[in-house]
């Protein structure tokens, strides 16, 4: 599906900030008073027991205007960071967390918040798309990197504590994805999103951008592509995808499930399994259409009615063979064409349009100098009976003598036309032969 705008527009409600002590393990680290004067410490208070965001941001820009020298504008940006994630202010989310990793290239909450964010909002149309790809995957690896070595906060459980960093792996590495996805380096996509939906089953826009991963390459991998789009679009709850995004990803799926199976028949199935398993199980397979038992059995049927009309036209060319070696004699021809049915047929269709040398006794000819239409006995009962003829034959060009009545000719001509009873062939075309 080419049209992701609605998916990086989605607004960011909430977003949790999840820090693993950074702020703890800093002041611990800072042995001397941070404080240049008693001014400073009161500035920076007035910070962090700001009520609302719009003045803990107003005050921190404050703060950090009149000591640029401070020991603490890490923290000083961190507090700012949490003012903008209330305000809802991803462009100022992502300025502020970037300037948190200018002070500390490791600070844990900017990774975090940067790889979640930039994945949501970035114009994949834009131009510069490419470079802050390599940055957001930049910052997915190094999340990953220091969630590795975070250490557990006092006071933490240890479960919370593993939950919060499974938690936090879901989304670099759904991040990571996400930037190989749009670099068209699929395989690697695949695997991080396949990470990251192992995590957390739950998360639609992952499976999503999953099925992209699998169905984007050529040839497609429409098995595991098709079910994690499906999967996508069953999710419900905080994770879900938008309403109108959700139904463009249904509609996706239903026209490529559409174009590798040859209809829609077994999708819901398929949708009803992904909802409650975010794996296809083992051996899942969406057939092609050419493997499908309906079609194999219409093509089975198809090729039994076409060895049936082969093995019919077999028998006509058959018949109509030893209908041929029948055709020996004009008298033959003549029987047989006023039978009628199947054998009269036959006969014409062999005789129709065939050129044929014949004799017979001119009945008359017409016009008496340059005759053109001759009128024939052939048949030899036929020639016994006066004024009786049984052939019609028209000449290709007129005769360049009269022709006599009883006068016996050699002819051929081509045949046209013939009644049965009483019998008459004509034939056109016709040639007198010396």
């Amino acid at each position: 599906m080419k049209n992701e705008k609605g998916l990086h527009r989605v607004l960011i409600t909430a977003v949790l900030a999840i820090g693993f002590g950074v702020f703890a393990t800093l002041a611990a680290a800072q042995q001397a008073s941070p404080w240049k004067d008693r001014a400073e410490y009161d500035a920076y208070n007035a910070i962090e027991q700001a009520a609302m965001p719009n003045q803990r941001v107003e005050l921190a820009d404050k703060y950090l205007a009149a000591y640029p020298e401070s020991k603490v504008a890490e923290r000083v940006y961190a507090l700012k960071l949490q003012a903008y994630q209330q305000l809802n202010n991803s462009q100022k989310i992502e300025e502020t967390a970037a300037k948190l990793l200018e002070l500390n290239p490791k600070n844990f909450q900017a990774l975090y918040l940067l790889s979640f964010l930039i994945p949501r909002t970035l114009n994949v149309q834009d131009p510069n798309a490419g470079a802050k790809l390599d940055t957001v995957a930049g910052y997915a690896a190094r999340g990953l990197e220091e969630l590795a070595a975070i250490q557990m906060p006092q006071g933490m459980q240890p479960a919370q504590f593993e939950e919060q960093k499974k938690q936090s792996a879901a989304v670099f590495h759904q991040t990571a994805g996400f930037a190989a996805l749009q670099k068209k380096d699929y395989a690697k996509a695949a695997e991080s999103l396949r990470r990251s939906a192992e995590i957390n089953p739950n998360d639609g826009l992952t499976f999503y951008w999953l099925g992209s991963a699998h169905l984007s390459p050529q040839p497609p991998q429409h098995d595991p592509g098709i079910w994690a789009m499906a999967r996508a679009v069953s999710i419900s709850g905080p994770n879900a995808l938008p309403g109108p995004i959700q139904q463009q990803v249904r509609d996706y799926v239903t026209k490529v499930y559409e174009a590798r199976h040859g209809s829609r028949n077994g999708l819901d199935q398929v949708l009803a399994q992904a909802a409650t398993a975010p794996f296809p199980p083992a051996g899942f397979r969406v057939l092609t259409l050419e493997e499908t038992p309906e079609y194999q059995a219409e093509q089975e049927a198809l090729r039994r009615q076409e060895e049936a009309r082969l093995e019919a036209e077999r028998q006509v060319a058959l018949r109509k063979q030893r209908l041929l070696e029948e055709l020996t004699t004009f008298d033959v021809i003549a029987q047989y064409l006023q039978e009628g049915g199947q054998k009269g047929n036959d006969t014409w269709e062999i005789l129709h349009g065939q050129e044929l040398p014949l004799s017979g006794k001119v009945v008359s000819a017409t016009p008496a100098a340059r005759p053109t239409t001759i009128r024939l006995a052939v048949s030899p009962e036929l020639a016994e009976q006066a004024g009786k003829f049984d052939v019609e034959l028209t000449l290709g060009t007129p005769h360049p003598r009269a022709l006599a009545a009883g006068q016996d000719i050699m002819f051929s001509g081509t045949f046209d036309s013939y009644t049965a009873r009483p019998f008459l062939l004509k034939m056109v075309s016709g040639k007198i032969t010396p």
